[in-house]
Order: C-alpha cells, then structure tokens, then sequence
C-alpha cells in the first residue's frame, strides 16, 4: 500500500520521474544466496481528464547509474485517462538496484503522470513480485 497524499495536486507541463526498479530477487539457502531474474512491467498512467501527455524519454540505468538502455526510440503520446504499458523481460546481470528515468510534457497544465511498475519472478514454486511507484526528481 502506497500512503495516500492529502497535498493539494499541482498541474505540471512536464516533468523528470525516478522509478526504482528491481531485475532480481534473492533466495538463501543456508550458505548459499541464488538470484532470480524479474520480469518488469512499466504502467504509464494518464491521470488528466482533459490533456493528452507526451512521454518523451524513458532510460534504464543500472545499480551503478550507468545507462543500461534506452526503452523509447519516440514519444509516445497517452489520451486523457489512457495508459501505456513496456515490459522489460529478465536478463542480464544481476541488478537489484536499477532504476528508470521517466520524461514527460504536455502543451497545457496537466496532472501529473503516474508511473508504477510491477515486477514478478518465480523458479518452481518459489515466487515474488513487488510494485513501485515514481517520484518525480529536479534535474
């Protein structure tokens, strides 16, 4: 459960979002620690009624902050109320500490854009899945 904001919202043209991601989960066997790969689902929610938003960047960046990939080759533009959704599939080293960075604008003061993501691993009969929530970041 997130905690809810009893802040006013303020309306936004566009802004920078850190999403924390995590591409493994750990498992202890006595002495042993095994690292399962996440796959990671990205949920880009329109919360304005009545602007269309403009996701303009989405960056992958590793436990180190180094630029992993990026996932969006253009923007994407997301109606009132609509989401958009990006899967990123388990792969790679191990990374618990990954992140994304999230730019988006819009042509006239909107609500901001939520960005959550829900991450799901199982081997066998062993399973996790956790979910995140953006924050937007000054750059």
């Amino acid at each position: 459960m997130f905690p809810c904001n009893s802040y006013a919202i303020e309306l936004s043209t566009g802004s920078t979002i850190y999403v924390p991601i995590y591409r493994v989960f750990y498992h202890g066997y006595s002495s042993s620690k095994d690292a399962y790969g996440l796959t990671t689902t990205v949920c880009l929610r329109n919360t304005d009624p009545k602007q269309a938003i403009v996701v303009t960047a989405i960056e992958h960046y590793d436990s180190n902050g180094n630029l992993v990939k990026q996932l969006l080759f253009e923007p994407i533009t997301i109606k009132p109320w609509s989401s958009k959704e990006i899967t990123i599939l388990p792969g790679g080293t191990d990374d618990f500490g990954a992140n994304l960075i999230v730019r988006w604008k819009s042509d006239q003061p909107a609500n901001p854009l939520l960005v959550e993501v829900m991450m799901v691993g199982q081997v066998l009969n062993r399973g996790a899945s956790f979910l995140t929530r953006g924050q937007d970041i000054k750059e």
